[in-house]
């Protein structure tokens, strides 16, 4: 999170909570959100204040599943930041089994 001169945030950082942490290293993205798979867009735009609620987010497009891989969105007046690092197809369905 960046805290812009006024005193408001105006970058947002959000990682799946599955995300490999060498991903999350390489990405720059230690200290994000975490999210998992129940949540959309709507939801992180809602935590990164650019829509007061997330049936609003809803209501204006962002019902839709998070992108793989790495994202970025600028939204709203303000031009909010918003990075999400989700991972990638082949993660979902990799079984880690540990022997």
């Amino acid at each position: 999170m960046t805290i812009s001169v006024d005193g408001t945030t105006n970058e947002w950082t959000f990682t799946h909570e599955h995300v490999d942490p060498i991903d999350v290293n390489l990405f720059d993205m230690d200290g994000g959100i975490l999210f998992t798979d129940n949540h959309c867009l709507a939801h992180i735009m809602h935590w990164a204040d650019a829509f007061p609620s997330v049936s609003q987010a809803r209501k204006n497009g962002w019902d839709r599943p998070v992108p793989w891989g790495f994202s970025e969105f600028k939204v709203g007046k303000l031009k909010k930041h918003i990075f999400i690092l989700n991972r990638g197809p082949k993660e979902e369905t990799i079984k880690h089994d540990v022997k």
